[in-house]
């Protein structure tokens, strides 16, 4: 007997037909997965003591036709967490002119309803805001009523993005920390004024890039909620997330607090 296999969404995306295997041959195994790339960013509270959740690093430079690929990897890395008694949010950052393909939202649809997940476990990262159209629009509907979280990434003030951020109301902003080292700089200036815009409309905010000491204490003078970059921890694999709790500046303050 001979059977075709049912092509997964990326693959019709990507015009791939040459495939006849299983699905099972497409994708590594749980253990090989679990140890094989250096990807995902552990986010912590500002202070650095406690894991809220993990950026998955491949996207930002994902192609069309590898983002359902990705976040198939994605999704299977929280199912790969849960097992360990671990509920850790993850973001997938996804550009905003991948989110206008009909065909790649109904394949992350499909991902996300076949994964069963808990509401608030995949969280979708914009990417190169742009104007906002009948098809972002559908996108946003879409994942939305399937309660998918959204975030901005990548914050710059740019219009677009606040107009984003107002009118589908999104759950957090994502602010790299190196463009407000200069607070007293204007565009500096303009970013803070931001930020306390943002957080009147309940947003949570994020700092990337967190790299120096001063970092992490320009998000305590600003109220931001979690950091994430080398200072705090850097990437790793998807089974080292398992055993962290709290982050590398964390771990220092617990030790001179114990020491004193």
């Amino acid at each position: 007997f001979f059977f075709f296999k049912q092509k997964t969404a990326y693959e019709i995306i990507a015009g791939d037909w040459s495939s006849d295997v299983c699905s099972s041959d497409l994708f590594p195994s749980h253990d090989t997965l679990a140890y094989r790339g250096i990807d995902f960013e552990p986010i912590f509270n500002r202070s650095g003591s406690s894991l809220k959740g993990v950026l998955f690093r491949p996207l930002l430079s994902a192609s069309s036709t590898e983002v359902l690929r990705y976040c198939m990897e994605g999704i299977d890395a929280i199912h790969y967490w849960q097992c360990s008694n671990r509920i850790i949010p993850l973001i997938l950052p996804i550009k905003v002119t991948d989110l206008k393909i009909a065909a790649c939202v109904d394949g992350l649809c499909d991902l996300i309803l076949n994964s069963r997940l808990p509401i608030g476990l995949i969280n979708i990262g914009f990417l190169h805001h742009q104007d906002i159209d009948n098809e972002l629009t559908a996108a946003v509907t879409k994942l939305r009523r399937l309660g998918v979280l959204f975030h901005a990434l990548q914050f710059d003030g740019n219009p677009n993005t606040i107009k984003l951020i107002s009118q589908f109301q999104f759950e957090a902003v994502h602010l790299d920390v190196s463009h407000l080292r200069e607070t007293s700089s204007l565009s500096g200036t303009q970013l803070i004024d931001q930020i306390h815009l943002l957080k009147k409309w309940s947003c949570k905010t994020y700092f990337s890039n967190v790299t120096f000491v001063r970092d992490n204490e320009l998000a305590y003078q600003l109220g931001i909620d979690y950091c994430y970059g080398s200072l705090m921890l850097s990437p790793v694999n998807r089974h080292q997330i398992i055993h962290i709790q709290d982050s590398r500046i964390g771990k220092a303050l617990f030790s001179i607090q114990t020491s004193k």
